[in-house]
């Protein structure tokens, strides 16, 4: 088991927290302005190696929607969650071109 997966030093990042297409109530945690529609565990995952994370990747399904594919990372603590998904809502942009 490495550092992350025990959870005292790292954030559950999901990728419905980063989704526009999901509302506050469904999950997501940054605003609209800053989200991404549709986020994909491999683009999550791809947005934590670009900025020099270490993150664990976990194929989980969200409570609230727990029939949508989607998952989850653990992410080394470095700032603050809510900075922290806002720059990975960038990362995914920037991947997707």
């Amino acid at each position: 088991m490495t550092s992350l997966e025990g959870g005292g030093n790292s954030y559950v990042i999901w990728t419905v927290n980063l989704d526009r297409k999901k509302s506050r109530k469904e999950g997501r945690r940054i605003p609209k302005r800053f989200a991404v529609p549709n986020v994909r565990l491999d683009e999550l995952a791809k947005a934590c190696e670009t900025l020099g994370l270490k993150y664990v990747v976990e194929r989980k399904k969200y409570p609230k929607c727990w029939w949508e594919e989607g998952g989850r990372v653990r992410v080394e603590k470095k700032m603050k969650k809510g900075k922290l998904m806002i720059l990975l809502a960038e990362k995914i942009r920037e991947i997707r071109g």
